[in-house]
């Protein structure tokens, strides 16, 4: 289903929005670093100088330090066009964001079904991808990774909204098609970040379990089962390494706690998970799971950058989340898959993850895929609201012409 002429016009003005803020930092960058890599609006430093430094190496044929295969990737990109320039990144990274959006619009429109009103559903398509638009430019810290320097993550945004989008088309229409376009895409998303994939495959997994076990079981039943299991794997397969990642649980849990004592202060939570008991893990896991999703938690909140945070992330965020559980009842099975992915992959960096800043840029992939599922849960009820107060007003008129 083609998008209106507006819904195209808001498109293109997200894009040019995007393309004149990277622009405006590059040459922020140029003017307090000089290289156009960085602007520093928090702190010092980011990952973006290392890859620089990296990508440079690649451009030299040196050696090179590989923690993804994205330094590879815009070194080989600045020896194809035969300079080294940092603007050709921003601008590579740019065409990341025009596919976020392209595979973020996919994912809205996949998800369009209605019981009623089925002459309305082009409308609550537009509806929904105006909104899902607007997200896109008031994300803050969305906007902020994206544009204030060469970061990776657009990359892995829009390989991760992709494979769910390929993954859907594969699992409820069995297209076989779409298959073959996943799996090196999942790849891909491997290459970029290694955990992202994990989460991928878990959380297909785990919906693929939850759909055969609940034709056999309550959902009361299935949580018991997970807590338990979980809780067998945490007493006693601490150290079995698991695929993927070629980790363990208890080097994930030494690596969070080795940042706490590192990165003490500051946006730093302080929750420890590194503990001998289940019960209190699970309790400070949950504490965890909630300061990465939704955080800073008001408890959290020690600065006036964490404040604005709540406000302008935080709280919009549990109104989403408030607002899906009380329309629960509509959400479709591709949606539930939707929300899967999201709610896995903030289970993966709760585990690892304590620093607010971090939770920021790594919870965006679970932020998007909420945001995306909320605009058409919202749209939806809009516009089946407006036809039911439209159907009321109408009644008294048909009565009085009946007599």
């Amino acid at each position: 289903m083609k998008m209106s002429k507006e819904v195209g016009v808001v498109k293109y003005l997200i894009l040019f929005y995007y393309l004149l803020a990277t622009t405006a930092f590059y040459m922020l960058a140029i003017y307090t670093t000089g290289n156009g890599v960085s602007y520093h609006l928090f702190g010092e430093g980011d990952d973006g100088v290392f890859y620089w430094e990296q990508a440079m190496n690649v451009f030299y044929d040196l050696s090179w330090i590989r923690t993804s295969i994205y330094p590879w990737v815009i070194g080989k990109l600045m020896q194809l066009i035969g300079v080294e320039s940092v603007f050709a990144i921003r601008l590579f990274n740019f065409a990341g964001v025009a596919l976020l959006i392209h595979f973020a619009l996919k994912l809205v429109s996949i998800q369009i079904v209605t019981s009623r009103f089925e002459h309305k559903e082009d409308e609550i398509r537009q509806q929904a991808y105006l909104f899902a638009l607007l997200g896109f430019a008031a994300y803050i810290s969305l906007f902020i990774n994206i544009t204030t320097s060469i970061y990776r993550d657009v990359w892995i945004y829009m390989l991760f909204v992709a494979a769910t989008y390929l993954a859907i088309r594969w699992l409820f229409e069995k297209n076989w098609t779409y298959f073959i376009l996943l799996i090196p895409t999942v790849w891909l998303l491997g290459q970029f970040r290694t955990y992202a994939l994990l989460s991928f495959v878990m959380a297909t997994a785990i919906w693929l379990t939850i759909q055969f076990l609940s034709k056999v079981m309550r959902p009361m039943m299935i949580i018991f089962l997970v807590v338990v299991g979980f809780g067998l794997v945490y007493t006693f397969s601490m150290d079995v390494v698991i695929p993927i990642v070629d980790k363990t649980l208890r080097s994930a849990l030494q690596y969070r706690s080795d940042g706490i004592g590192i990165l003490a202060g500051g946006s730093q939570m302080g929750i420890q998970l590194d503990t001998a008991n289940y019960v209190l893990f699970l309790a400070n896991y949950m504490h965890s799971y909630l300061g990465n999703l939704i955080g800073p938690l008001p408890w959290h909140v020690h600065s006036a950058t964490t404040l604005i945070v709540f406000f302008i992330e935080a709280l919009p965020m549990i109104l989403i989340l408030i607002f899906l559980w009380m329309k629960r009842a509509w959400l479709t099975k591709v949606q539930g898959f939707i929300l899967t992915q999201a709610f896995v992959w903030n289970g993966l960096i709760a585990i690892t993850n304590d620093n607010i800043g971090t939770a920021l840029r790594l919870r965006a992939i679970a932020f998007m895929l909420i945001l995306l599922t909320f605009v058409v849960m919202y749209s939806k009820y809009r516009i089946e609201r407006a036809e039911e107060i439209k159907e009321l007003q109408m009644m008294p008129m048909m009565h009085l012409s009946k007599k």
